[in-house]
């Protein structure tokens, strides 16, 4: 089955689009802003910066998972 964006990709040279990186949300403490980290090409982390002081932020995937149901951390 081909799809309508494939078909319109195919016709103007386009890759088709790819669903988003998945991401975690960052409360940093040193700016105090919010922010959101993607996870790296390997899949064993996801890493970031805060976007005021460049702070680089990375937190590994665990096979055990976080324990939690919260889905914004703070770093930094």
């Amino acid at each position: 089955m081909t799809f309508v964006a494939d078909i319109v990709c195919e016709m103007s040279g386009q890759n088709p689009p790819q669903a988003p990186a998945p991401t975690l949300g960052v409360m940093m403490r040193c700016c105090g802003v919010y922010t959101r980290i993607r996870r790296v090409a390997a899949g064993d982390a996801y890493a970031g910066h805060c976007p005021r002081c460049a702070r680089p932020v990375r937190v590994p995937i665990s096979t055990d998972g976080t324990g939690s149901t919260d889905r914004i951390f703070e770093a930094g």
